[in-house]
């Protein structure tokens, strides 16, 4: 082992020498002072600009609003105007629709369906209403409970996943963050117990605009569309497409880490995302002038 411990430090930074790193920028050091601030490039691991795999979606997902993992090959998706989840098939080159599930009666009320998440073989999809929906034995003939949460069409709830490390959901808003007297441009973050049914009523995260200026030397307009908690770090990545185009990147207990700017010719909208259990990072973007969205793929950088 001694003898092959060279040879493999070796290879490892000639692959590191060949990887191209994420245009990101990064908090500076004077705020480091936080003893959980991680100031390191290591801590992103994903090149936004080049996707390793890029599907066309199937033609109901035009303005695809979500996605969730449920195996290697298999991811459900949401649209905006449909209460259904389409459980769509990837392999190298194509996304197949194997199964369309509605989950709500799509003629007598209209939606505005957003996000959804998966957790033990239990589906959760959100509207921006605030409700959530609760679909168990979804492969077959769905079970459906209709949650109220409290947030309100105000809040324009958009961002949903689950929290492995309090075993919570986390619901973003894209717009009222449900504070009394906070500033307009104030996002929030809330948790939402499963168990208990039940809302939390602070914050988990609050998103200020001011925060930004750290990262841009301006104060940015961040309106969350999508929310996941990476499998590994544990740090929340926050999407938001409304104005400007890009990721944030929050420690779990809510330290802005690292922001990234996403080109609007290679995401027009991006507005779902989700990791893998190995970290495979999953982005789904609306597609173009009518035509269905794209699912992107992008590989741990190494």
């Amino acid at each position: 082992l001694l003898l092959l411990f060279p040879l493999f430090f070796s290879c490892k930074n000639d692959t590191d020498k060949k990887s191209k790193p994420p245009v990101i920028v990064y908090l500076s050091q004077k705020n480091a002072v936080d003893s959980n601030f991680k100031n390191n490039k290591a801590d992103f691991k994903y090149d936004l600009k080049n996707p390793g795999h890029t599907w066309k979606l199937p033609a109901p997902l035009v303005e695809v609003s979500g996605n969730t993992w449920i195996d290697e090959n298999h991811l459900i998706l949401i649209e905006d105007l449909h209460a259904n989840l389409y459980y769509v098939k990837i392999d190298d080159k194509t996304a197949t629709l194997e199964k369309t599930l509605p989950f709500a009666d799509n003629d007598k009320e209209k939606f505005d369906i957003e996000d959804v998440t998966y957790i033990d073989n239990t589906v959760y999809a959100l509207w921006s209403h605030g409700d959530l929906f609760k679909i168990t034995d979804w492969q077959t003939k769905p079970v459906v409970e209709k949650i109220k949460t409290g947030l309100k069409k105000e809040n324009n709830t958009e961002g949903l996943c689950y929290d492995p490390v309090t075993q919570k959901l986390l619901i973003a808003c894209k717009d009222d963050p449900g504070i009394p007297d906070a500033k307009k441009s104030t996002k929030a973050v809330y948790e939402f117990d499963m168990a208990q049914d039940k809302l939390i009523k602070n914050p988990f995260l609050l998103i200020n605009k001011k925060d930004f200026k750290k990262v841009t030397d301006e104060k940015l307009d961040f309106f969350p569309s999508a929310i996941a908690v990476h499998p590994v770090t544990h740090d929340l990545y926050l999407l938001s497409t409304r104005d400007n185009k890009c990721m944030a990147v929050f420690s779990h207990d809510g330290i802005l880490l690292s922001l990234q700017f996403i080109a609007k010719e290679l995401m027009p909208t991006p507005e779902g995302i989700c990791f893998s259990p190995d970290g495979k990072l999953y982005i789904s973007s609306e597609g173009k002038k009518g035509e269905p969205g794209n699912l992107f793929e992008f590989d741990v950088l190494k």
